[in-house]
């Protein structure tokens, strides 16, 4: 009677370090962290130019979050509201100030967040708060002022132009009769200096989508996003890095058609395609999306070692409608290669993003939701 007793002790202890175990796990993925996020709602009264559900959200320049989706105010067609999921801790208040910002001339637009405060906390009682955003400036408005202000300036200095392009058209007259003579002085000035070889331009290669044998023409119809990737500066290049032994990475006189965030992003697309999957799209095409497929590269090289080997690795997270993190995964490949020399490398570099693409579309079948 007695063992008996005692397996029914260990056995409900068991069973309560189980259910613990569960409830956590569940926290964890309604939270999508163990710092939280709180949904802020930007509304803009007039236009929202280029803002798109994905955007980045910064808080006196430090990104604290990202836009989960759009949507109109029912009470004035002429607003649109910005549904931001932020980082609990971040200190916004009902005295922040919010704008769009542009990364560079022509950058992504992002949700700038600005000043506060302490004494002027924000009212969740009543659900997500809601902060008014200063006027925002489109880029065709813009344009215009820049085309005026030019317009202005050639009017200005009409004149003035004129005779530099006759003075440039005698110049070119000249050139012309005297161009052997040219010739032979540069010819001349090439033997004196004793020239060299030119730098040899990089050899173009393509990343190719691989043909895989996953279908995912059955899963539900579901709007999805891939987002652009983000990875670190020594990787945002076009040209094919070699990790040395030393853990360097060295650009080759190999380029991509494209740098490797956006070359990665426009693949994964088409492997989702060929996998008869029609609903994913970049973020430029589904301004509303339901989910958001989120892809951080951590390796895009070759490693030198006895046998080189190609590594294509990134962790990705699908976000759901609501800005919550439905899941989370790694995704990798590698392929051995027999040299480190141009054909060799980009055949390996090829395998190793097939391998990986295939990890990448067997996670999306367990990851996306039941509809």
């Amino acid at each position: 009677m007695e063992p008996r007793v005692r397996y029914i002790v260990v056995g409900l202890f068991a069973l309560l370090i189980g259910l613990a175990g569960l409830g956590f796990a569940l926290w964890i993925q309604n939270k999508g962290s163990l710092r939280g996020r709180d949904e802020l709602i930007v509304r803009f009264e007039t236009v929202a130019p280029g803002l798109r559900a994905g955007a980045p959200v910064a808080f006196n320049g430090v990104r604290i979050g990202e836009v989960t989706r759009l949507s109109f105010d029912k009470s004035n067609l002429s607003a649109v509201n910005a549904h931001l999921a932020i980082e609990r801790d971040a200190p916004i208040t009902s005295a922040t100030q919010a704008t769009l910002e542009a990364q560079g001339l022509l950058g992504a637009v992002y949700v700038s967040l600005t000043g506060g405060d302490a004494d002027k906390p924000l009212d969740r009682a009543k659900g997500a708060p809601v902060i008014v955003a200063r006027a925002a400036t489109s880029l065709q408005q813009q344009a215009r002022e820049t085309l005026d202000a030019v317009k202005m300036l050639v009017t200005d200095n009409a004149e003035p132009l004129h005779d530099i392009v006759i003075n440039a058209q005698s110049f070119a007259a000249a050139l012309g009769r005297n161009s052997g003579r040219i010739d032979s002085i540069l010819q001349g000035l090439d033997r004196t200096l004793g020239g060299g070889d030119k730098e040899a331009k990089p050899v173009l290669y393509d990343l190719t989508a691989p043909d895989v044998n996953i279908d995912l023409s059955n899963m539900p119809e579901a709007a999805l996003i891939v987002a652009d990737p983000t990875t670190v500066a020594s990787l945002d290049t076009q040209r094919l890095i070699i990790k040395t032994a030393q853990g360097q990475l060295q650009p080759q006189a190999v380029q991509w058609p494209d740098s490797i965030p956006k070359l990665v992003q426009k693949r994964v697309l088409q492997s989702f395609d060929k996998a008869g999957y029609r609903f994913a799209t970049a973020p430029s095409d589904t301004p509303t999306p339901e989910l958001q497929l989120q892809i951080d590269i951590s390796a895009f090289q070759m490693a030198e070692a006895q046998t080189p080997l190609a590594k294509v690795r990134f962790s990705v997270r699908l976000i759901g409608e609501d800005g919550k993190v439905i899941g989370r995964g790694e995704i990798q490949g590698e392929a051995p290669a027999p040299s480190t020399e141009p054909e060799a490398a980009v055949a390996a570099m090829n395998e190793a993003f097939g391998k990986a693409m295939e990890a990448l579309l067997e996670w999306c079948k367990t990851a996306l939701p039941a509809r």
